[in-house]
């Protein structure tokens, strides 16, 4: 008998099924579900496919929660948190990656993250996103306390050590924005678990210990934003959670803010509008935005978009005129530099697309083509939305000339989001695929492309 596949039975939770319901899909007894989550059984070859597909996730994930248990017993072994210092254990049924008020629990939880995903076992949390661990993380980061138990112990911290973690990660995002989340995500990786986590158990001023935990959650997000990149989607959404506590630890709420606005981004791209919506609204719930106004445009221009992809036109038009004012208010703020008026233009060019208003998406398209620089994703990212928008206006052979840049530029691109945005033009192209240059743009895009799913 094998053991109990505990990641399998997260799957089919985070998919919202019960037992009774997954069988029904699969045109299986309960039984036989029951058996494969337990490790008695496997399912045949033939029936994995709908299996994985009725969970929303990839074969390769699905192949990962179906050995015998194994990567379930060697995960949670990784990541668990382990006893205090004091030989107290702690107590039964601790959510490994839950977010935390204790502050030795989350460095040990991010601890045991790291290690995996540097050792390639975390792999098996790539496929599903928690929505409850998503809306627990907000609460406790709005409403929460905090306790730091960890013992302090080495050299003090110095400016220059927080000044190497923010040039270093400062370099990783670089890379990460120029070729793509799987490209550098594995040096980031290292670098969060070798230099910077030691450094989190070192005395210092209260200070420089809130700066330090400061860069480690902007490392933490850049990180989760790799391997959300790589559509690895659980797995930065764990990132994010601990991106959160550890910029609660440095009394960063504006940060915090920016992270929750991160995790919204990400339920948009996983058309999932109602959650983006309730993480947008919690970015601006839980920051003083008037005093970063970046942020306060950022979380409602993703409302706006949200809302627009929910078919909400009258929100999406508050909350996009709410965004253009805060937006009017920035100044040269630290902690999103990156946010200029190309990403400001992004999002509002996707919500008045949504919309249906090619007209009003025109000149922010203008804005976000001439911004995209050497940012492989932003170059992608703006000719998918200019074909769309030739799309729009039926303009069949102007939306294949912008497809084809962007297909040539995701194939210099380690980025699965870079792929999908190609992807998704083709299948915005389906009614048009008898015509040559669709059909040369399908081909081209086959050729380009790896052949696994993006």
């Amino acid at each position: 008998m094998g053991l109990r596949r505990t990641l399998l039975v997260r799957a089919r939770k985070a998919a919202g099924l019960t037992q009774e319901e997954l069988a029904e899909l699969m045109e299986a007894d309960v039984s036989s579900i029951r058996d494969w989550e337990s490790g008695r059984s496997e399912p045949l070859p033939r029936r994995r496919v709908r299996l994985a597909t009725a969970l929303r996730i990839s074969s390769a994930e699905l192949e990962n929660l179906l050995r015998d248990g194994a990567d379930t017993v060697t995960v949670e072994s990784a990541i668990a948190p382990t006893p205090l210092a004091t030989n107290e254990a702690e107590p039964s049924g601790v959510t490994a990656l839950a977010y935390a008020a204790s502050l030795e629990q989350t460095l040990r939880t991010l601890s045991g993250l790291v290690r995996a995903d540097d050792q390639g076992i975390a792999a098996s949390l790539a496929g599903t996103v928690a929505v409850d661990l998503s809306a627990e993380s907000v609460l406790n980061w709005l409403f929460g306390d905090r306790y730091d138990d960890v013992v302090l112990s080495g050299r003090p911290v110095s400016v220059l050590d927080i000044d190497e973690v923010m040039a270093t990660t400062k370099a990783l995002d670089g890379l990460d924005r120029r070729f793509g989340g799987d490209y550098a995500r594995g040096l980031a990786v290292k670098y969060l678990n070798d230099r910077v986590l030691p450094q989190l158990r070192r005395p210092g001023s209260d200070s420089l210990r809130h700066e330090l935990f400061q860069a480690a959650a902007v490392l933490c997000e850049v990180i989760g934003y790799m391997a959300y990149d790589g559509q690895q989607h659980q797995l930065a959404q764990h990132y994010f959670v601990q991106s959160l506590r550890l910029a609660k630890e440095a009394g960063s709420s504006v940060y915090g803010s920016f992270v929750l606005a991160t995790m919204s981004h990400q339920a948009l791209y996983r058309e999932r509008p109602d959650q983006a919506l309730v993480l947008a609204r919690a970015a601006q719930q839980g920051a003083p935005t008037r005093a970063v106004p970046v942020v306060a445009a950022e979380a409602a221009m993703l409302e706006a978009t949200a809302s627009a992809a929910a078919g909400d036109r009258s929100a999406s038009l508050r909350a996009l005129a709410q965004a253009e004012a805060a937006f009017e208010r920035r100044t040269a703020e630290t902690v999103t530099q990156y946010w200029d008026e190309s990403v400001f233009a992004s999002f509002a060019s996707s919500a008045w697309l949504d919309l249906g208003h090619q007209a009003a998406a025109a000149p922010y398209l203008d804005m976000v083509w001439s911004g995209a620089g050497q940012q492989v994703r932003r170059k992608v990212f703006a000719a998918g939305q200019l074909a769309r928008a030739a799309l729009l206006e039926h303009d069949v052979e102007r939306s294949v000339h912008y497809g084809t840049i962007a297909a040539d530029a995701a194939a210099a691109a380690q980025s699965k989001r870079s792929h999908r945005v190609v992807g998704d033009l083709l299948t915005q192209l389906a009614d048009y695929k008898q015509l040559p240059p669709v059909r040369e743009l399908s081909d081209r895009v086959a050729a380009l492309q790896p052949s696994e799913e993006p």
